[in-house]
C-alpha cells in the first residue's frame, strides 16, 4: 500500500469511509510534533500490518515518511522511490492534462466527444464535462483483458469495445472508462501518445522520473509487495497478471509512480504549478479532474491487485 493516507486529525475534514483503508481519528493522530505524529502513524500501520508509506505534511515542503515493512521478505522493498501501482490515483494525471488543453482553447468544457468518438452510442449527447466528472452515462467494463495489451491502440480498442453508453448523462456513475476516452482525446488533439503527452509536458518539466507506465516496468523486482486481498506478491506470474490488469487501464490506472514523486506532483497540482488551481476547485461538482472536492478538501484513492493508494 501507498499512500498519502486520511487524517481527519490534520484536515479537520471527516472524509469518506472507504473500505481498505484505516480511519484515523483525533485522538489516535494527536501530537504536538511531527515526531510524535511519525510515531502514531507508525504504531497504526504496524497494527493493521500494512505493507507500506505514509508521506505527509506541508506540500510546499520536504514530506515526513513513515515506512512499514510487514512482508517477511528480505527482498521486499519499502521507501520513498520505490514503485507501486497507484490505481486511479493516475485519473489526476489525465485530469490535468485535459485542463491544460482547456486553458489552451483547443478543447472545451463542452465539447462533444461525438467530434472524436463517432461510433459511441450517445456521443453527441455525451461532453468533455461529463467524462471528467463521472456523468457521462458510460458504464465500466466488467472484466479485464486476458491478454497484456501492447500499445496506445490496442488499449483505445478494448476501452471502446467493452464500454456501455447508456445515455443517462448527468447521473453520477464513477467509470474508469471515461478516463480512458479522456486519453484518447489527448492523442486526438496533441498527435501524441498519451504517454508522450504527459512524459513531455507534465513529467520531464517536473524532473518526475519515478513515474512509468506499465510498460516501461519489466521485472517484479521494481515493486514493492502487496500484502492486501487479491495481491500481486512478487513472482514473475502474479506481476505480469499485474501488469495485464493495468493495461487494460488506460488513462486511469496502468501507472506506477514512487510516493516521493507523486507527493511532488501533487505539491505541484496545489501551488498551481500545471494549471490554476482555482480551474479545479471552482468547479460545482465533487470529482473534477481526477480528484474529489469538497470543504476545500481535494483527494483521491485507488485500489488494484491488494495495493490500496491514496491521497488528501
Amino acid at each position: 500500500c501507498m499512500a498519502h493516507y486520511y487524517f481527519e486529525r490534520m484536515t479537520g475534514h471527516e472524509y469518506p469511509d472507504i473500505s481498505g483503508y484505516h480511519k484515523v481519528t483525533v485522538d489516535e493522530m494527536n501530537g504536538t510534533t511531527d515526531q510524535d505524529k511519525e510515531q502514531k502513524i507508525k504504531k497504526i500501520m504496524a497494527k493493521d500490518k500494512i505493507n507500506g508509506i505514509v508521506l505527509f505534511g506541508d506540500p510546499s515542503k520536504k514530506p515526513n515518511i513513515v515506512e512499514s515493512d510487514q512482508s517477511n521478505d528480505a527482498k521486499n522493498k519499502i521507501g520513498p522511490n520505490v514503485l507501486y501501482p497507484i490505481a486511479s490515483l493516475q485519473k489526476v494525471y489525465t485530469g490535468i492534462a485535459i485542463q491544460k488543453l482547456i486553458d489552451e482553447g483547443k478543447l472545451s468544457l463542452n465539447t462533444k466527444i461525438s467530434q472524436f468518438y463517432p461510433s459511441i452510442p450517445n456521443a453527441s449527447k455525451i461532453t468533455i464535462e461529463n467524462l471528467l466528472t463521472h456523468r457521462s452515462g458510460i458504464k465500466d467494463r466488467t472484466s479485464g483483458p486476458t491478454d497484456l495489451l501492447k500499445n496506445q491502440k490496442a488499449q483505445m480498442k478494448f476501452a471502446q469495445k467493452n464500454l456501455n453508453s447508456t445515455g443517462k448523462t448527468g447521473i453520477w456513475n464513477y467509470s474508469n472508462s471515461d478516463y480512458a476516452l479522456l486519453a484518447g482525446i489527448i492523442s486526438k488533439v496533441t498527435g501524441q501518445s498519451y504517454e508522450k503527452y504527459l512524459s513531455t509536458n507534465l513529467f520531464k518539466p517536473n524532473n518526475l522520473k519515478n513515474i512509468k507506465f506499465y510498460n516501461q516496468v519489466t521485472n517484479a523486482s521494481q515493486i514493492t509487495n502487496a500484502k492486501g486481498s487479491g495481491n500481486a506478491q512478487n513472482n514473475h506470474l502474479n506481476f505480469e497478471e499485474l501488469k495485464t490488469g493495468m493495461s487494460g487501464e488506460l488513462g486511469a490506472g496502468e501507472v506506477f509512480s514512487s510516493a516521493q514523486d507523486y507527493w511532488n506532483f501533487i505539491s505541484g497540482l496545489v501551488a498551481g504549478k500545471y494549471v490554476p488551481l482555482n480551474n479545479i476547485i471552482s468547479n460545482p461538482y465533487n470529482y473534477y479532474d481526477g480528484v474529489y472536492l469538497g470543504d476545500g478538501i481535494i483527494h483521491a484513492d485507488g485500489s488494484i491487485n491488494g495495493y490500496q493508494s491514496c491521497f488528501i
